[in-house]
């Protein structure tokens, strides 16, 4: 073999074993490292040439302590409420960042992995994602509306023998937690003061709504001597449920809601009540009065009357036309404040009367009201005489008492100034009549008439 050749295959084999060696060496320390290429950080932090676990590590380590730091304040008035954001279950997603530190400079092929690898080293940054648990930020909201939270309440009238005081109202407040969420949510990164919002609650019934309560507007009272004991009883109980009532500007009244079913259990005492015209014993007779006695006082207040019914035969206490009847699922006294100032009702037994009192606002219903029933029809009542051949000649047995029926229409006056303004007809009611019904045995013999009168004439 020439010595030339011998030569140049030399040079051959050296140049193979250092490429071969070059590549290997490449392969081995470059390409096939277990660690993270030079160059590379994640937020901020260095994690070069260590492996994925001393990189995890690392980054928790510096992250973690930092986390615990980390703090919002969020304030109402003088009130600072500081959230760690350990609180509200803040981390980061480390494994991801980790991973992808790793993953740079080993994606292609190994002439595109050594280039990416070259670039790496002027320095890569991977930013690390944080999260939190949202029910978190929901819980921190919930406790802080617990301290801020507080009621309203409304102002109280006090009522002692006719006067009158009213406490102060007291605004309420609460915090609206679904804005304190998203400011939460909305923070996290920044860090900043968070001023809480927080809501008035107004009450809803204030101190000036209820001084404008200032005297009696409407009162009425009606007796009940000779009743019951029974009757009395329920008089009373109906008088007390309907007493020391607010009802509001708008607001409506209900005597049957108000007083509740007439039954033993609520006390009430068996007594006469007008049942188809005839009075009947049952519980509850006597509240009636109190219904008639309230319904008064309501048309002299000038309230607005929704709701109510006339007796089938006139009642003995007040004037045809001014009765209201009333049974509990059945017949009911309605009326509704339209006035812009509350009222008050007030009710008294003393003696034999029954008072009724509406307290309001003098200043505005500074008016008087008059109120006046006209019988416009009075129906006499029938003679039926039923013939009963079984009775003695000439006798007469009742069988059923007789009633003038009425026809009335009544009329409310508004009067200012002693001058009537206004005169409106507010009812028209019909009172039934009841005709007289007898039993008549066979007529007498002639004889017999003669005689009779024989000796009315002798005597």
């Amino acid at each position: 073999m020439k010595k030339g050749v011998l030569i140049l295959l030399f040079v051959t084999v050296i140049v193979l074993a250092i490429v071969l060696g070059s590549g290997t060496y490449i392969y081995k320390n470059i390409l096939n490292i277990d660690t993270i290429y030079k160059g590379v950080r994640i937020d901020g932090y260095d994690v070069s040439n260590k492996t994925m676990k001393q990189a995890l590590e690392y980054i928790k380590e510096k992250k973690e302590a930092e986390i615990q730091k980390k703090s919002m304040n969020l304030i109402y008035n003088e009130n600072i409420y500081k959230i760690r954001l350990r609180q509200l279950g803040f981390s980061y997603k480390y494994d991801e960042a980790v991973n992808i530190a790793f993953q740079i400079g080993r994606e292609g092929n190994f002439i595109k992995r050594l280039r990416d690898i070259a670039k790496i080293k002027s320095g890569v940054e991977i930013p690390l994602e944080f999260f939190y648990e949202s029910t978190k930020s929901e819980e921190v909201a919930k406790n802080i509306s617990q301290e801020i939270n507080k009621e309203a309440v409304d102002a109280v009238l006090n009522f002692n023998n006719g006067k009158i005081t009213v406490t102060d109202e007291t605004v309420g407040k609460r915090v609206l937690t679904d804005k304190l969420i998203a400011k939460i949510d909305e923070n996290i990164y920044e860090l900043k003061d968070i001023e809480i919002p927080v809501e008035d609650i107004q009450p809803r019934v204030k101190k000036s709504l209820l001084s404008r309560i200032n005297g009696v507007i409407g009162e009425f009272s009606t007796s009940f001597k000779g009743s019951s004991s029974g009757r009395i009883q329920n008089i009373k109980l109906s008088s007390k449920a309907i007493s020391n009532k607010l009802i509001l500007p708008g607001e409506e009244f209900s005597y049957n809601n108000t007083t509740g079913p007439r039954s033993a259990q609520s006390g009430y005492k068996e007594a006469n009540v007008i049942i188809g015209g005839e009075l009947t014993p049952g519980l509850g007779g006597g509240v009636c009065q109190t219904s008639t006695t309230m319904y008064n006082s309501l048309l002299l207040a000038d309230l607005t009357i929704l709701e109510r019914h006339p007796h089938s035969i006139p009642a003995s206490y007040v004037p045809y036309g001014q009765d209201a009847a009333v049974s509990y699922g059945y017949l009911d006294l309605k009326f509704r404040n339209d006035f812009d100032f509350p009222i008050y009702t007030y009710a008294k037994v003393v003696g034999d009367r029954v008072n009724i009192y509406i307290y309001g606002d003098t200043k505005t219903k500074n008016y008087n009201v008059k109120i006046t029933p006209e019988i416009i029809e009075t129906i006499p009542p029938k003679t039926e005489k039923i013939y009963d051949a079984k009775l003695s000649p000439g006798t007469t047995i009742d069988i059923q008492k007789g009633r003038t029926g009425y026809k009335v229409k009544t009329y409310k006056s508004i009067i200012k100034n002693g001058k009537v303004v206004s005169r409106t007809q507010i009812t028209v009611d019909h009172y039934r009549k009841k005709d007289y019904i007898y039993k008549v045995g066979p007529a007498l013999p002639a004889s017999t008439i003669i005689e009779e009168e024989k000796d009315i004439i002798e005597r």
